[in-house]
C-alpha cells in the first residue's frame, strides 16, 4: 500500500482483498448475483497490538441518502479505499463525482484526494485529475496533499501529478476565491507549493518554474522572483529563454535597469537556446521607456530594426515613452519609420498614440488617429473607445462622448463599468449630478454593476456641487450593495463631513476605516489636518501630524501647505516661515500654492515689499506662478492705486501662457473704475465677452460704481453698440 492510511475499525484486511477481487470482476461480468457470490461475509478482526487507528474519512459516505451505487458501495465498505481503487481510474473518477453530489461532499482530507488522484495519474488520466485537484485546492488542501504525495517514493505518474498541482496553484485566484471567504493569494500559494517540493529535493519542470516566476512577477513580488531563481539553480534546473525573459521583465518593472542590463549582457555571451530573442529586447525596451531612458531604448530599437527583428511590439513602448515626455513630433517620425520598414501598426499602437495625444491635449489629432486606424482596417477596441470618451469628458464635450458610446455599441462592443464610470465622472465635472445618477441607473439596466469607483465618483461630484447630503446617500447605498469602500471612498466621505462641520463624524469614519482594515494614507491625514486647521484647532492638527509620522507616513507638500495656510490666516507669519523652512530642509519643494499663500498674507497686510520678496524667491526656485498668484498681486496693486503695475502683471500672465479668468478681469475693471479710467474698464469688459468669460454681479458692480452721471449714458451706449452688437 502506497500510503499509511488507517482502516475502518469494522472491517478487516481480508475484506479489502475480497472487495478488490469483486470490483475487478466487474470488468468481465455484469451479473450482480455472481458479484455478490464472490464477497464472503467479513470475519471479526483479529486483535491488533498497534495503537487505535483513526476513522476512515470515506466511511460517512456509506450512510448517504440515496445510498451509493453498488460498485461504489463495495469500495467504500472495503475499508481500504486506496487499495480498492488501485488500477481502477474510471471507478475513482466516478467516486469523486458521486461524492460531490452528496450533502457531505467529497471528504475534506488529503488522504481521500490522494486515493482518487493516484489511480488517475497512474493511468495517465491527467485531464480527469484536473477537477479533482482543483477541488482540493479550493478546500485549502494543496500543501498537505503535496506533503503526502512527496512522502512516498516518486514515480513518473506521481511527478505528473505534482506538476499538475503546482501548475494549478499558479492559476488559483478567481476559481478558488468563490469557495474561500479569506482566500490565499495565488502568488503565496504557488510559492509555498514550490518550496514544499524543493524542501523534499524534488525539482519541478522548468516550465512549471516559469509559471511560478510569472505569477510572482505579476504580483510584484520581486524578492521572491530572485529567491525562486536561486533555488532553481540549487535544484539543478536549467533556466530556459523564457526564464531569463521573465527575470528581465521583473527587473525592468521593478526599475532595476542596472540588473536588467547585466543579465542582458550575460545572455548575449551564452550559447544554445538562451541567446536573446526579439521578446528579450522588447522587454528591455519597454523597461527603458517606462523609466524614461529614451536614448537607450531608441538605440535598442535601431538594433532591432537593422537586424530586421523589429515589430510593432518593439515600437509601442517607445511611442508611449515619447508621449510621456511630450515628444509628439518624434512619435510622428517614429510612425513614418515603421511605415518605411514595412512594420504595420496594431490596435495597441494606435491606442498608445491616441492616449498619448489626449494626455498632451491634442484632442483633434487623437480623432484623426481614430479615423486613420479604421481606414487601415483595424477595429478599435474598448481601450480605444474608453480613451477617447475620457478625452471628450475631460474637455467637457459630453455630446461627442455619448456619440462614441453609441458607436461603441454599433461596433458590437459592450460598454463596461469603466466606460460608464468615465461618463459619470464627465457629468460630475460639469456639476450635472442628475444626469450622472441617470447613467448609474442605465448601467445597472445594461448589466454593468456599479463598483466602489462609481460611487466614489458620485460622492466626489456631490461634494463639488455642495450637495453633501447626497454624498452620504451614495456612501450608504454603496454599503447596502455589499461593496467595501476603499481608502479613496472614505477620504471623499470624510472631506464631505468636514465641509459640513461634522468634525467628530469625520474622525469616527477614520476609526471605522481602521476597524475595516482600510489603512489611512497621506491624503486621509491631509484632509483631517486641513479640517482641523480651518476650525482653528492648530494644536490637534499638530498632534495628528505627529500621529501621521508615527504611522510611517511621510508628510508631503500639501501637509505643510495646510499648516502654513492656517498660521498665515491667523497672522502667525513667523511660525508659518518656520514650517516652510522645515518643509525645505526635509527635501520637499514648495509648490506655487505654498508661495502664493505667503504672497497673499503679506499683500493683505499691505506689505508689498515682502510680498514681492516671496514672488522673486518663487521665480528663483523655478516655481511657475499660476493664475491665483497673479490675481493676488493684481488685487493688491489695484487696491493701492497702482493699476499700471497691475496691467504689467496682466500682460506677464499672457506671456507665460496663463489664461486670465473672471476674477482677473473683475479686479482690473474695479481698479480702472476706482481711478476713473472707464475706457479701459469697458475695453476689459468687452475682452471678457470676446474670450467667452461671462461677467457676474461683482463684475457689473465694479464697472458701474465708477461711472458718474455724465459717463453713464456714454457707457451704456458703448456697451450696447460695441459689446452687445458683437
Amino acid at each position: 500500500m502506497l500510503f499509511n492510511v488507517p482502516y475502518c475499525k469494522s472491517q478487516a484486511p481480508a475484506a479489502a482483498a475480497a472487495a478488490v477481487a469483486a470490483i475487478s470482476s466487474l470488468r468481465f461480468s455484469s451479473s450482480s448475483s455472481s458479484l455478490l457470490a464472490l464477497v464472503p461475509p467479513p470475519p471479526p478482526p483479529p486483535p491488533q497490538p498497534q495503537p487505535l487507528p483513526e476513522d476512515n474519512s470515506f466511511a460517512p459516505l456509506l450512510a448517504s441518502d440515496p445510498p451509493p451505487p453498488e460498485p461504489l458501495r463495495l469500495v467504500l465498505a472495503a475499508g481500504d479505499v486506496h487499495a480498492a481503487l488501485r488500477g481502477l481510474p474510471g471507478l475513482a473518477r466516478q467516486l469523486f463525482r458521486w461524492a460531490e453530489t452528496t450533502p457531505r461532499g467529497f471528504p475534506c482530507s488529503p488522504s481521500a484526494f490522494a486515493a482518487v488522484l493516484v489511480p488517475l495519474a497512474e493511468a495517465n488520466h491527467i485531464r480527469a485529475a484536473y477537477p479533482v485537484s482543483l477541488r482540493a485546492i479550493q478546500l485549502g488542501l494543496l500543501l498537505p496533499l503535496l506533503s503526502l504525495l512527496l512522502s512516498s517514493p516518486l514515480s513518473a505518474s506521481h511527478r505528473s501529478l505534482l506538476s499538475l498541482l503546482l501548475r494549478l496553484s499558479t492559476r488559483h485566484s478567481t476559481e478558488c476565491e468563490a469557495h474561500d471567504p479569506a482566500p490565499t493569494t495565488c502568488s503565496t500559494l504557488c510559492l509555498a507549493a514550490f518550496h514544499e517540493m524543493a524542501h523534499h529535493g524534488v525539482a519541478p519542470d522548468v516550465k512549471d518554474c516559469n509559471r511560478v516566476l510569472r505569477t510572482l512577477r505579476d504580483a510584484a513580488r520581486w524578492d521572491d522572483v530572485r529567491a525562486v531563481h536561486v533555488e532553481m539553480r540549487q535544484l539543478g534546473i536549467e533556466p530556459s529563454i523564457v526564464t531569463y525573459n521573465m527575470l528581465l521583465d521583473s527587473f525592468c518593472k521593478e526599475g532595476r535597469m542596472d540588473e536588467a542590463d547585466m543579465l542582458l549582457k550575460e545572455m548575449e555571451t551564452m550559447g544554445g537556446g538562451c541567446l536573446p530573442n526579439d521578446v528579450t529586447y522588447n522587454v528591455v525596451i519597454c523597461g527603458l521607456a517606462r523609466k524614461g531612458e529614451l536614448e537607450k531604448a531608441t538605440e535598442l530599437v535601431d538594433r532591432m530594426r537593422l537586424s530586421k527583428k523589429a515589430s510593432s511590439f518593439t515600437y509601442n513602448p517607445l511611442i508611449t515613452g515619447l508621449f510621456r515626455k511630450g515628444f509628439i513630433e518624434k512619435v510622428e517620425a517614429l510612425q513614418l519609420e515603421m511605415e518605411n520598414e514595412g512594420i504595420m501598426p496594431t490596435v495597441v499602437t494606435y491606442n498608445a498614440m491616441i492616449h498619448g495625444l489626449l494626455e498632451n491635449g491634442q484632442m483633434e489629432a487623437a480623432q484623426v488617429k481614430f479615423v486613420e486606424m479604421k481606414a487601415m482596417g483595424l477595429l478599435p477596441d474598448l481601450i480605444t473607445y474608453n480613451s477617447l470618451i475620457n478625452g471628450y469628458c475631460k474637455a467637457g464635450n459630453l455630446n461627442d462622448a455619448l456619440w462614441l458610446l453609441g458607436d461603441l455599441r454599433r461596433a458590437g462592443l459592450t460598454p463596461t463599468t469603466l466606460t460608464y464610470n468615465i461618463l459619470i465622472d464627465g457629468y460630475c465635472r460639469l456639476g450635472d449630478l442628475e444626469e450622472a445618477s441617470r447613467l448609474k441607473e442605465e448601467m445597472v439596466e445594461q448589466g454593468c454593476l456599479p463598483d466602489v469607483c462609481t460611487y466614489t465618483i458620485l460622492m466626489n461630484g456631490s461634494c463639488k456641487v455642495r450637495n453633501l447630503a447626497m454624498t452620504r446617500e451614495f456612501f450608504d447605498e454603496m454599503l447596502s450593495k455589499g461593496l467595501q469602500p476603499d481608502c479613496y471612498a472614505y477620504n471623499t466621505r470624510i472631506c464631505a463631513e468636514l465641509t459640513l462641520g461634522a468634525t467628530a463624524m469625520a474622525f469616527q469614519l477614520r476609526e471605522v476605516m481602521i476597524l475595516k482594515g482600510v489603512c489611512s494614507d497621506t491624503v486621509t491625514y491631509n484632509i483631517l489636518i486641513d479640517g482641523l486647521c480651518k476650525t482653528g484647532n492648530l494644536e490637534d492638527a499638530y498632534v495628528l501630524w505627529m500621529k501621521m509620522v508615527s504611522d510611517g507616513l511621510q508628510a508631503d507638500c500639501i501637509t505643510y501647505t495646510c499648516l502654513i495656510h492656517a498660521h498665515c490666516e491667523r497672522g502667525r507669519l513667523r511660525e508659518a516661515r518656520n514650517i516652510f523652512d522645515g518643509m525645505v530642509s526635509s527635501g520637499l519643494p514648495p509648490s506655487a500654492v505654498t508661495y502664493t499663500i505667503f504672497i497673499h498674507a503679506y499683500c493683505r497686510r499691505g506689505n508689498l515689499y515682502s510680498a514681492y520678496g516671496w514672488f522673486r524667491k518663487m521665480l528663483e526656485e523655478g516655481v511657475e506662478p499660476n493664475e491665483v498668484t497673479y490675481n493676488v498681486l493684481i488685487h493688491a496693486l489695484c487696491r493701492m492705486g497702482k493699476t499700471h503695475l497691475a496691467f504689467h502683471h496682466f500682460h506677464e500672465m499672457l506671456e507665460r501662457g496663463l489664461v486670465p479668468n473672471k476674477y482677473t478681469y473683475t479686479l482690473l475693471i474695479d481698479g480702472c473704475c476706482n481711478e476713473g479710467n472707464w475706457e479701459d474698464a469697458i475695453r476689459l469688459y468687452f475682452e471678457m465677452h470676446r474670450s467667452g468669460i461671462h461677467p457676474d454681479y461683482c463684475t457689473h458692480n465694479a464697472l458701474f460704481k465708477g461711472f458718474d452721471e455724465g459717463h453713464t449714458h456714454h457707457a451704456i451706449e458703448y456697451m450696447e453698440n460695441v459689446v452687445l452688437g458683437e
